[in-house]
C-alpha cells in the first residue's frame, strides 16, 4: 500500500458521546465537552447498575513532560481494580529515574469527566497530584507534592500549559472495542511552562523549551488488555513544537478507527494504522512502520521499566522504556518530517483484570 493515499477525515465533535442509544464513533475536529460513557446503557452482555458499570470503566490523564534534560510522565490512573498515581522524573543526561508511585484505593481518586472547568485530583498527607482544566480559558494546570517517599527528594512541581485547541489541534477519538463498548481520548501536545522542586534543586521548564502531551482518557477496556504504544516530543531546527502518539491496539477496524498522529507547530496530521516489531527484544531497537510510507521510525530504549504480576485472578505484563526515536513522519500535506533523536517513550500492556 505504500505510495496510497491514508484518510481518516475529522468529523464535527458532539456534546456528548453517548446519545440515544449508541456512541457516536469517529475521529473529532475538537474537544468533547461531556465524555459520557458511563451512560452506556449495556457495554456488556447483561445490564449493570450504573456501580458495577463505572468498576469496568478504566479511566486515567496521563501527563507527559519533556524540557530536552528531563522528562516526566504523571498519571492519575483510575482501573478500578488497580489504580495508582505516578510521578516519574528522567534525567536524560545522567540517565537516571527517579519513580514515585502508589497504589490507592479506587474510591480515593476523582478522574475529571472532560476537560471544560473539571479536576482530576489525588490527595494524601505526603502525596498529592492535582490536575485543573478549562478548555474555554486554554487553561492546563497540573501540581505534584510528593514527600517522605523511600529515600527519594521531596517533590513541589507547577506546571502550566498551554491548551489552546484552535492554535494546538487535538486527537480526540470515541473508537469501538465493540458495537457497544467504546473508549475515549483526547490527546494534545503544547507549550508548557513550570519548574520541580527536587529536593534541593530546581529543574526549569521554560516554556520556550518546554512541551507536554495529555491524554485525557476513558475505555471499556477488553479482558484480557493488549496493546502498543509509542510517543515522543521535543522541538525541530527551528524551535517548533513536535510530537507523535501511536498506538496498536483491540480496536475494530484501525483503517477507520485509531488515535495515531503527527503534531507540528500546532498542526495535526492523523496517520494510518502502525505496527512496531522487536526483532531484538524490548531492550533492543523497536521499529515502528505504517502500510503507507507514513511512519518509519526506530526507537533505542536507553532504561528500562518492566513489570510481571500473576495473581491468578490478575495478570499484569508490562514492559515501559524512555529512549530516543529516529526517522520520519509525513504530515497530511505529504511533506517528509525528519525525527532526530527525539526523546520518547514505549509501553507493550497485558492485563487481565
Amino acid at each position: 500500500m505504500t505510495g496510497k493515499t491514508y484518510k481518516r477525515p475529522l468529523q464535527p465533535a458532539p456534546a456528548q458521546l453517548y446519545e440515544k442509544g449508541k456512541f457516536q464513533y469517529a475521529s473529532f475536529d475538537g474537544p468533547i465537552p461531556n465524555p459520557n460513557l458511563i451512560d452506556a446503557e449495556q457495554p456488556y452482555k447483561l445490564p449493570l447498575p450504573r456501580l458495577l458499570k463505572w468498576m469496568q470503566l478504566r479511566e486515567w490523564q496521563a501527563f507527559q513532560i519533556s524540557n530536552g534534560t528531563h522528562f516526566v510522565m504523571v498519571a492519575i490512573y483510575n482501573a478500578k481494580k488497580i489504580s495508582l498515581v505516578q510521578f516519574i522524573v528522567y534525567d536524560i543526561v545522567n540517565n537516571k529515574k527517579y519513580r514515585y508511585e502508589k497504589k490507592v484505593a479506587p474510591w480515593s481518586i476523582d478522574v475529571a469527566t472532560g476537560l471544560f472547568g473539571t479536576e482530576s485530583i489525588y490527595k494524601s498527607k505526603n502525596f498529592t497530584l492535582h490536575a485543573k482544566h478549562d478548555l474555554n480559558a486554554n487553561l492546563l494546570e497540573l501540581k505534584a507534592s510528593i514527600r517522605n517517599q523511600k529515600g527519594l527528594p521531596d517533590v513541589e512541581a507547577k506546571f502550566k500549559g498551554n491548551h489552546d485547541v484552535k492554535r494546538y489541534e487535538p486527537m480526540v477519538v470515541c473508537m469501538p472495542f465493540s458495537e457497544k463498548r467504546a473508549m475515549y481520548s483526547h490527546k494534545c501536545l503544547m507549550p508548557v511552562s513550570g519548574s520541580i522542586q527536587f529536593g534541593k534543586d530546581v529543574i526549569p521548564f521554560p516554556e520556550k523549551i518546554s512541551q507536554l502531551i495529555i491524554d485525557d482518557h476513558k475505555g471499556y477496556y477488553p479482558y484480557p488488555t493488549v496493546y502498543d504504544w509509542v510517543t515522543g516530543m521535543g522541538r525541530d531546527a527551528e524551535g517548533k513544537i513536535i510530537g507523535f502518539n501511536c498506538t496498536d491496539n483491540q480496536i475494530l477496524d484501525h483503517e477507520k478507527n485509531n488515535e495515531n498522529c503527527l503534531w507540528h507547530d500546532g498542526k495535526l496530521s492523523v496517520l494510518p494504522p502502525i505496527r512496531v516489531t522487536r526483532p531484538d527484544g524490548y531492550k533492543g531497537t523497536w521499529f515502528i512502520k505504517d502500510n503507507y510510507g507514513k511512519v518509519d521510525l526506530e526507537f533505542r530504549p536507553v532504561i528500562h521499566t518492566a513489570v510481571d504480576v500473576n495473581l491468578l485472578i490478575l495478570r499484569s505484563k508490562y514492559q515501559g522504556p524512555y529512549g530516543f526515536f529516529n526517522g520520519y513522519i509525513k504530515n497530511r500535506d505529504g511533506e517528509k518530517i525528519e525525527i532526530k533523536e527525539m526523546f520518547g517513550m514505549g509501553e507493550d500492556f497485558y492485563l487481565r483484570a
